[in-house]
């Protein structure tokens, strides 16, 4: 391989090998195709979410005004919003450690995640069956009222279920087009350094090396393949 390499003898030295970097990011992107979709256990994800509210956010936005006596006219004020807030973020805690919550958790890999540090927690739960994974979510949500009581009690807030899950229809991982486009671009590079690796062994001169500069002598004749030259 010369060592004054320009992008137009690269370029010419990939083209001599195009079928051969070719062929192998073909075959890369084939057997990614096929691990991915046979031999990688599809995984389903379904998820549910709850709301946490203190017991003053709770009340507020539910008796009218005319019902009690409040200076703050039966509006919600930010604190019992933010008081609310970081209850839930207690109870992503309590629910990750309480053991009537992890009970329900050994069918499914779950994660319980406080949703944008509001009072809003969502249960997370995958499995590689669809119906598995829901209701795993959905016994976590109708649990977590019961684990935050025996907590906090009744007269601290409340926890009420926003929005079951339900049975996924399409897996989540893995990513056959992901896992395949990368199949093609490992490929691709695997096959664009071999070529490299062949033209570094090949002591051969190719119709393009410049000899004087090769070797630092002058040229003074050259033998004309008639054949390829017509």
């Amino acid at each position: 391989m010369p060592k004054d390499l320009t992008p137009q003898k690269i370029l010419s030295m990939l083209m001599r090998h195009i079928k051969l970097i070719i062929l192998i990011g073909a075959l890369m992107t084939l057997i990614a195709y096929g691990y991915s979709s046979f031999f990688i256990t599809p995984v389903y994800s379904a998820s549910s979410l709850i709301m946490v509210q203190n017991y003053n956010e709770y009340y507020s936005s539910t008796q009218p005004t005319t019902s009690y006596n409040s200076n703050n006219g039966g509006r919600i004020e930010s604190g019992n919003i933010s008081a609310s807030s970081t209850i839930a973020k207690n109870c992503v805690i309590l629910f990750t450690n309480s053991p009537d919550m992890t009970s329900l958790m050994s069918d499914a890999s779950v994660t319980v995640e406080q949703v944008e540090d509001q009072n809003f927690i969502r249960f997370n739960a995958s499995s590689a069956n669809p119906q598995v994974a829901a209701n795993v979510a959905n016994q976590l949500a109708e649990q977590a009222p019961k684990t935050f009581a025996s907590l906090y009690g009744k007269d601290r807030g409340r926890v009420d279920t926003i929005s079951s899950a339900t049975a996924p229809t399409a897996p989540v991982s893995p990513n056959i087009n992901q896992n395949t486009l990368i199949g093609l671009a490992i490929g691709l590079i695997i096959g664009i350094l071999l070529a490299f690796f062949l033209e570094i062994i090949d002591t051969t001169l190719k119709p393009g090396d410049d000899l004087a500069k090769l070797y630092g002598l002058p040229v003074f004749a050259e033998i004309v393949d008639f054949e390829k030259e017509g």
